[in-house]
């Protein structure tokens, strides 16, 4: 009993130790535990005043896309050969019989308005050219026929080699005038046409010895030339028919593969010592594959026209009416077509059978009535 009495005095002894202990140790943590300083007032907040407020931000506008205007038509170029060419050179004039197969397979030869319904020729069983060429024709429309057919598929390059002196105002008028008919009609035959033109004088000519227009297929650019184009000049008989006819070669742009063919107009020769040099220039063009053909419009190959001026019949048995000797030579080497007018007062006629070739005049001239 005792012992249990002293065992519970040393607890409670313990107990207040602990308490006091406790009770020293937080007095003197207290006492180092310096109390907090009052927090600043807080700042005063940043105002910022506008005194007009901002326009709301609209998207930009776009500016509208620039118009183009162009003063006068777009030229549109097509490519120098827009159909591969199926030979290096045309079908010859005289197409062999075996061609004539080739004839019955071709589409038709689309024409301008108001040419549809011209008949090819008596008996032939279709309505125009716009129904197109068959079996059913004669032997020289399907010789054309297939020979249409090759200038097609190959193209066709046409330069106008043509005297501008003075003389010669009324055939650049015509030409002016007509260009347009013979592009349309060559073309409704063969779409790839192009034309060319250069024009010559003397060779002392104080504006120009030659004027060129390389080969196009813009009937734009052929308007502008002949536009500014003149007949002046020629004081002597001779005119540079050498130099037309060299530049007309070399200068004005032939496609590979396609028909090349110049056709010299004019109504004097050049001088006579100049001749063989010109053969060779042709006969050099010919072996690669061109064709130079001649138009003489001179009174002396062509009476009925001085008859035109006049009003009046002349002696015809003292005009040649035949091509004069240096457009027979220069025809001759270059293997084309030595032409007169042949009668017409007209030229668009006589130059688009020679374009075509006079040998296929009698099928050509359904076309040419319309004119």
């Amino acid at each position: 009993m005792r012992y249990t009495s002293r065992r519970l005095m040393v607890w409670v002894m313990l107990l207040v130790f602990s308490a006091l202990l406790h009770a020293v140790v937080s007095w003197r943590v207290g006492k180092q535990i310096e109390p907090l300083e009052s927090l600043p007032p807080p700042e005063e907040a940043v105002q910022i005043v506008i005194d007009k407020p901002p326009e709301a931000l609209l998207e930009k506008p776009k500016p509208p896309e620039e118009q183009l205007e162009f003063e006068e038509e777009l030229e549109f170029e097509p490519p120098e050969i827009l159909i591969a060419p199926k030979a290096v050179a045309p079908p010859p004039p005289d197409v062999t019989v075996a061609m004539k197969a080739q004839s019955g397979g071709f589409q038709g030869i689309e024409i301008p308005d108001g040419m549809a319904a011209v008949p090819l020729s008596a008996g032939s069983g279709i309505g125009g050219f716009k129904s197109g060429i068959g079996n059913g024709l004669g032997d020289g429309t399907a010789r054309f026929a297939a020979y249409i057919a090759g200038l097609r598929a190959s193209g066709l390059d046409v330069v106008f080699a043509i005297d501008a002196t003075g003389s010669m105002g009324w055939v650049i008028d015509e030409v002016k005038d007509r260009i347009e008919d013979i592009s349309q009609i060559v073309r409704s035959l063969v779409p790839i046409a192009r034309f060319g033109f250069v024009a010559y004088r003397d060779k002392d000519d104080p504006e120009f010895v030659t004027r060129i227009q390389p080969l196009t297929f813009s009937n734009a650019k052929l308007f502008r030339f002949l536009a500014n184009l003149e007949a002046k000049g020629g004081g002597d008989w001779f005119e540079a028919v050498d130099v037309g006819l060299s530049d007309s070669i070399e200068k004005t742009g032939w496609r590979l593969g396609a028909r090349k063919l110049i056709i010299l107009i004019g109504d004097a020769p050049m001088k006579e010592d100049q001749l063989d040099k010109v053969v060779r220039i042709v006969q050099r063009f010919r072996r690669n594959g061109g064709t130079v053909s001649t138009l003489d419009v001179s009174d002396q190959a062509n009476p009925h026209l001085l008859e035109a001026k006049v009003g009046r019949k002349v002696a015809r048995a003292m005009y040649r009416s035949a091509p004069m000797h240096s457009f027979l030579v220069i025809g001759e080497a270059g293997q084309g077509d030595t032409a007169t007018l042949d009668g017409e007062l007209k030229l668009t006629k006589r130059l688009i059978k020679l374009i075509m070739g006079d040998q296929f005049a009698n099928e050509m001239q359904a076309l040419l009535d319309v004119l």
